[in-house]
């Protein structure tokens, strides 16, 4: 397991997390607890470390890109829970939409009801990726 914040007092239950798994590695990006840096750059080191197959993950959007990157570097699974703002919760408003590529096509699904945790390999992280999936 990783935890990581921007700093110390931000890292979330860092001894439940501690209790639950037999190898924790903290980080923050100002270097007051753990690893010295952002979390993703812990990743690939630990993915060797210990043959990492899936990758479950949570944080924000650009995070799990970053992280959804590492999978795809390393051939992996990446299981993501997206965070996007759930304004009613139960599918009807359609805020909580995140593109994601189902076979050939580009659908809108709601992370309140399609998820909150999809693959990351489906989801389209990028702008770009999402204007050149609707032009062909």
């Amino acid at each position: 397991m990783v935890l990581g914040a921007s700093t110390a007092s931000k890292i979330y239950a860092p001894l439940e997390g501690k209790r639950s798994v037999s190898s924790l590695t903290l980080t923050t990006d100002d270097g007051t607890a753990g690893v010295h840096g952002q979390i993703t750059a812990s990743i690939p080191r630990l993915i060797r470390e210990f043959n990492t197959e899936v990758i479950y993950s949570c944080g924000p959007m650009s995070m799990l890109n970053s992280i959804n990157k590492i999978a795809q570097d390393f051939d992996l699974v990446h299981q993501c829970s997206v965070e996007e703002s759930m304004a009613c919760g139960i599918g009807v408003c359609m805020t909580c939409v995140v593109p994601v590529r189902v076979n050939e096509d580009i659908k809108m699904l709601r992370t309140c009801i399609d998820g909150p945790v999809m693959d990351g390999s489906s989801i389209i992280w990028d702008k770009e990726s999402l204007k050149d999936g609707l032009t062909k």
